[in-house]
């Protein structure tokens, strides 16, 4: 009987052996296939992932290179110049400190606008050079309205993010004919940056052109720069463009 017994395991030893062998074929074929179709799912996202870097460093090149074709409008320095020349032959006591703004705006659009972020602090100095360079050339009829709210504190911001609108509102704004106001407001909360610029839309004579490339240009670093961070708003009513921007902070 242990004759029979043992005979028969010595003979199911090779039968076991083969099932034994085919489950470990077959779990190793399904775990090499689970292997391979993460590596493929990992060499794919990581294919998207570089196809993304590329084609947002694109944007990015593309969105520098409009602004730095942008940065001031020439018909701004040549304008600011020819100002300033009156001013030195009439020997006016405004002379020096517009050479001194002028010379600020340059050293900013040159210098700091090489990164990629300022002080906010910064930026308003600038736009206060703009302005007071601007209101050379105004006539009393034009009243020019700059405030500011809040602790720029340490916050930072994109160079020369604002200064398209406010070119924009210089050039749509003037009239040597009818009054007007530009009234410009920034606030710097916590959390955001609220930039808030009004004037109204006189029909231009000069090519209206370059403003326009100049708006569009500020919306394609706003899209590169804060990507679903800011809100932008352009708006017409009654003859008076109103914009609205709204940057959050990290």
């Amino acid at each position: 009987m242990l004759h029979i017994t043992g005979w028969a395991i010595c003979m199911s030893l090779p039968l076991l052996f083969v099932r034994g062998q085919y489950w470990y074929n077959h779990v190793l074929a399904v775990v090499l296939s689970l292997v391979l179709s993460l590596a493929i799912e990992v060499t794919c996202h990581r294919w998207r992932l570089s196809e993304q870097a590329l084609h947002s460093k694109a944007l990015k090149a593309a969105a520098e290179l409009s602004f730095l074709k942008s940065q001031l409008q020439p018909h701004f320095l040549f304008n600011t110049l020819n100002n300033i020349y009156s001013l030195a032959m009439s020997h006016h006591e405004y002379t020096a400190a517009s050479i001194l703004k002028l010379s600020n705006m340059m050293r900013y659009v040159t210098t700091d606008t090489g990164h990629d972020y300022v002080l906010l602090q910064r930026e308003i100095e600038c736009i206060h050079d703009y302005i007071d360079l601007q209101q050379l050339r105004l006539t009393s009829r034009t009243k020019v309205k700059f405030s500011v709210s809040g602790n720029p504190g340490i916050k930072c911001i994109a160079p020369m993010l604002l200064l398209p609108f406010l070119e924009n509102a210089f050039q749509r704004g003037v009239s040597t004919q009818e009054a007007s106001d530009i009234v410009v407001h920034l606030q710097a909360t916590d959390k955001c940056i609220r930039f808030y610029c009004s004037n109204r839309h006189f029909p231009v004579t000069m090519d209206d052109g370059p403003a326009a490339a100049d708006i569009r240009h500020a919306r394609e670093r706003l899209q590169q720069l804060y990507p679903h961070r800011h809100q932008l708003q352009i708006r017409e009513d009654n003859g008076v463009q109103v914009v609205k921007l709204s940057l959050d902070i990290i």
